[in-house]
């Protein structure tokens, strides 16, 4: 019988054991570079301490100067403006302009443009905004408005009182921030934003049409209550005259004619009452465009105070006495490269 000598199999599987203790050996040899390189940067300041301290009483005499003499303080407040007939895309537009108006040296076109005198328009440094409702959010509601009215085709009155439930409120609204130098400007300044949008020939044409259409309905609606009024005061005369002699129905005749039960005509006039109350509302308060809260004066600046600056000087000097000395000892190297060549 022939022997034959098969050769071993190697193994397939793999030695955990050996790729756990790879992966700690990796561990171990970056905490040990951390380490080091972290005493190293200790032993280069101990050994140089001299040289940080004249580095970071140079840079904190710097940021003094900085922040007292050089640096001009600012001050940072908002207002709320509610607007139908403003977007992102067109108050960013706006914001832009003005912000590049800002740049200007002389902020004649600044003050211009919003209606300002010279002296304040220099005192402003920049704007921003942001709104109180992401797009994303206002899209979001409409796309489950779609896919309710799709759910139930046969009952979207229903939907329309669940979506005005859950309405997302001030959609409209934008936070509008101005940076300046000088508080006192603040209240003017909201004056001349306010007018500057409300005058804006977009926003000034539908403002005006919504009110004319306000103003119709209300005299509309006026005409029906009065006509209403004067209809319930026949009904209550027919019904005294009539009422007895008609004990077995609710309704009322006159002229020859049977109407219909006059809780109705009660319910609708309370209706039309409502309607032209909440007309009213709207007339009073302008809610398609309105300044929900107003620029506040705030003493205090937005600027960073002296002690900030100083800390931020006090570490970016560390830094750079750092660089400094790696960039002495690079040198130092380079001519010993230079020596050794020659």
């Amino acid at each position: 019988m022939e022997n034959r000598d098969t050769p071993p199999r190697q193994s397939d599987e793999i030695d955990l054991t050996q790729v756990f203790n790879a992966i700690g050996r990796f561990f171990n040899r970056v905490g040990s570079s951390i380490l080091y390189f972290l005493a190293s940067l200790r032993n280069i300041f101990f050994n140089n301490r001299l040289f940080f301290a004249g580095v970071i009483i140079g840079g904190l005499t710097l940021g003094a100067i900085y922040s007292e003499l050089l640096k001009k303080k600012f001050y940072k407040t908002t207002m709320v403006l509610s607007c139908d007939y403003l977007n992102t895309q067109i108050l960013d537009n706006t914001i832009d302009k003005l912000n590049l108006l800002c740049e200007e040296t002389e902020r004649e076109g600044l003050s211009e443009v919003l209606g300002i005198d010279l002296e304040t328009a220099k005192n402003i440094q920049r704007f921003e905004f942001e709104p109180f409702v992401s797009e994303d959010e206002v899209v979001e509601m409409e796309v489950l408005r779609t896919q309710l009215n799709n759910v139930v085709a046969d009952k979207k009155d229903l939907v329309e009182k669940v979506m005005t439930k859950l309405e997302i409120e001030n959609k409209n609204a934008y936070e509008i921030s101005v940076q300046v130098y000088d508080p006192e400007i603040v209240k003017p300044l909201e004056k001349a934003i306010v007018k500057y949008f409300l005058e804006n020939s977009y926003i000034k044409k539908r403002v005006e049409i919504a009110k004319e259409n306000l103003t119709k309905q209300r005299n509309s609606l006026n005409a029906d209550a009065k006509r209403l009024d004067s209809l319930k005061k026949v009904l209550l005369q027919n019904y005294q005259t009539f009422g007895k002699t008609s004990r077995g129905s609710n309704n009322v005749i006159l002229s020859d004619e049977q109407l219909s039960n006059p809780m109705e005509i009660y319910t609708q006039s309370l209706e039309i009452n409502r309607e032209l109350l909440e007309t009213e509302r709207r007339l009073y308060i302008n809610p398609d465009f309105e300044v929900v809260d107003g620029f506040t004066t705030f003493k205090e600046p937005e600027s960073a105070s002296l002690f900030q600056i100083l800390a931020i000087a006090f570490f970016v000097s560390i830094i750079i006495g750092y660089l400094i000395i790696g960039a002495w000892k690079f040198d130092a190297m380079l001519a010993k490269i230079d020596t050794k060549s020659k």
